[in-house]
C-alpha cells in the first residue's frame, strides 16, 4: 500500500497530488487547520509516482553558501516599501527587463496566499513584502511546466521547502534561477481567515487589503494592518500590542507541525540564492551602516553569483561582501528549525481542546504566557 510522508514532515507542497495519474490524492485540512494530502485508496493503482517525487521522502541535494552580502536596492522607494532591503524586487525587475517570467507569492482576494507566475510591474508590487501564512504552490507546477516550453529563463522566489518541491518536479534546469527566503515557519491559512473575520466583526468594517509588515507603519515594526475598500486603515497592531496572529507567528507558536522539523533550516540551502533580513551585521567585521532595511544575500551557486553580479554591475543594488559566517551565526533559522517552547505545547493542547478554534486557543495561550512571565518577574525580584 502506498504511504506518503509522515504528517509531521509534510510541507503541503501538493506535488504528490499533481503527479498522481489517477487524481486520487487531494489536499484537505485536518482538525487543526493544517493542509495535508489524503489518498482515495479505491482509486489508487500503486504506481508510486507520489512517493518518487515527494521531496520529503527523496530529498534534493543542498548547496553550501560561497559568499554573503549585506545589500539593498538603489531605488529608495523600492527599499522603503519592501520587507528589508528590496533585493527580491530588484530580481523581479531584472526578469522584467530581460523578458523573463518570474514567480512569487501574492495575497489573493480572500487573503489566502499563492505562489504564481508574473510578467508585469503590477505583479512585482503584489509579490513584494512578507507573507506570514501558508502559501500554496499547487497551481505553479502546471503553469511553470507550460511556460518552460515557450519561454527562456525564469526567476522563482519561494520558501526553501517550495524550492525543494519545484526542483524535485522539474529536475536539473539551467533555465531557472531558484531563490529561497529564510523562513521561520508557516501558519495555516484558516487561522488568518478566522483572525480577520473576528477583527471585522469587532470593528464593524470589511477588510479589502491586508499587510503583515505595513510600509506605512515602518516594516521593521512588524505591524499587522487591515484597510477597508475606501483605503482607510481600521486595524493596526504589533505583536507587542497583543495581535494574536502576529503573536502566534513571531513567537513560533502557531506553525504547521513540519516547520518544527524542517530539514531546510540550516546553513546549506536548496537554491542558487538565499534572501533574508540581515542579522548580526558588524559582529565579525566593522560595518559603516546598521542592519535596518538591509537584506542578507547568500550566494550558493555560481549561477546565483552571476545573477547577483549583474545587479551590482548595473547599479541596481548596493552589496557589500561580508564574512560568510556572520549572518549564518546570527540567524538561528540558518542553523536549526524553530524550536517548540511551552507556549507551543500549550497551543497544541488547546487547539485540539477548542476544536481548531484559533482565536480561542491564542487567547488562552497568551494569557498563560503573560502569567508565566509575571511569575518569573516576581521570583526574580524576590
Amino acid at each position: 500500500m502506498i504511504k506518503l510522508c509522515k504528517e509531521n514532515e509534510c510541507t503541503g507542497c501538493g506535488l504528490c497530488s499533481f503527479v498522481c495519474p489517477r487524481h486520487c490524492i487531494s489536499l484537505k485540512e485536518n482538525n487543526s487547520g493544517i493542509l495535508l494530502p489524503y489518498i482515495q485508496y479505491d482509486k489508487c493503482i500503486e504506481c508510486g509516482a507520489c512517493q518518487k517525487k515527494c521531496p520529503q521522502l527523496n530529498p534534493v541535494s543542498l548547496y553550501k553558501p560561497i559568499k554573503a552580502y549585506a545589500a539593498w536596492s538603489c531605488d529608495i522607494s523600492e527599499r522603503l516599501t519592501s520587507a528589508s532591503g528590496g533585493i527580491a524586487a530588484e530580481l523581479y525587475k531584472y526578469a522584467l527587463r530581460n523578458n523573463m517570467i518570474f514567480a512569487g507569492a501574492r495575497i489573493n482576494d480572500d487573503f489566502s496566499v499563492s505562489v504564481d507566475l508574473g510578467k508585469t510591474r503590477k505583479d512585482i508590487d503584489e509579490f513584494k513584502n512578507s507573507k506570514y501564512v501558508f502559501s500554496s504552490i499547487c497551481n505553479l507546477f502546471e503553469s511553470i511546466q507550460c511556460t518552460l516550453k515557450e519561454k527562456g529563463n525564469i526567476i522563482i522566489i519561494g520558501l526553501p521547502c517550495q524550492i525543494a518541491a519545484l526542483r524535485k518536479f522539474l529536475g536539473k534546469q539551467e533555465k531557472i534561477f531558484f531563490i529561497d527566503v529564510v523562513c521561520h515557519g508557516t501558519t495555516p491559512y484558516r487561522y488568518l481567515k478566522e483572525h480577520i473575520e473576528q477583527i471585522e466583526k469587532m470593528a464593524g468594517d470589511k477588510a479589502e487589503k491586508m499587510s503583515f509588515r505595513d510600509p506605512d507603519t515602518d516594516t521593521d515594526t512588524f505591524t499587522f494592518t487591515l484597510y477597508n475598500k475606501s483605503g482607510v486603515r481600521f486595524y493596526a497592531k504589533r505583536t507587542a500590542d497583543g495581535d494574536s496572529y502576529q503573536y502566534g507567528y513571531h513567537r513560533k507558536i502557531s506553525y504547521r507541525e513540519n516547520c518544527y522539523h524542517c530539514r531546510y533550516a540550516q546553513m546549506d540551502r536548496t537554491s542558487d540564492i538565499t534572501l533574508g533580513d540581515y542579522k548580526g551585521l558588524g559582529t565579525q567585521a566593522p560595518c559603516s551602516f546598521d542592519e535596518k532595511n538591509v537584506s542578507c544575500i547568500l550566494v550558493n551557486t555560481r549561477k546565483g553569483e552571476m545573477l547577483i553580479n549583474k545587479l551590482i554591475a548595473d547599479d541596481k543594488i548596493f552589496a557589500e561582501e561580508r564574512p560568510l559566517m556572520e549572518p549564518i551565526n546570527s540567524d538561528t533559522q540558518l542553523q536549526h528549525p524553530s524550536e517548540k517552547g511551552r507556549a507551543r505545547n500549550n497551543f497544541e493542547y488547546y487547539i485540539k481542546k477548542y476544536n481548531g478554534n484559533f482565536e480561542q486557543t491564542m487567547k488562552k495561550v497568551m494569557r498563560l504566557d503573560l502569567l508565566r512571565h509575571k511569575l518569573k518577574e516576581i521570583l526574580h525580584y524576590n
